[in-house]
């Protein structure tokens, strides 16, 4: 089973592969930021991944548009469409 650890808070939990990175991050506890609740709309719950990006499903081209809509660097996620299928790291501005 893969593992995601939440950094700063050095949280790491073991999740079946296919889950979110948002749940991943709601299950071990941890705030999400979004206005969208997870539907794909909102961009506000985007991750930086530390390790593991090949551990992640691809980038969508729905989840690309938001990415250069608000300008986010190559190693951020939206938490809502990655999906882990390795172990990987993550953060956020706001853990």
């Amino acid at each position: 089973m893969p593992s995601v650890t939440l950094l700063p808070t050095e949280r790491k939990i073991e999740v079946p592969s296919g889950t979110l990175l948002f749940d991943a991050a709601c299950r071990a506890g941890l705030p999400v930021s979004s206005s969208c609740s997870a539907a794909e709309v909102c961009g506000k719950c985007v991750m930086r991944v530390i390790e593991g990006t090949e551990n992640l499903t691809p980038v969508s081209d729905h989840e690309l548009k938001l990415l250069n809509r608000d300008k986010r660097l190559s190693n951020e996620r939206i938490s809502c469409m990655a999906r882990i299928q390795g172990d990987c790291s993550v953060t956020t501005g706001y853990w």
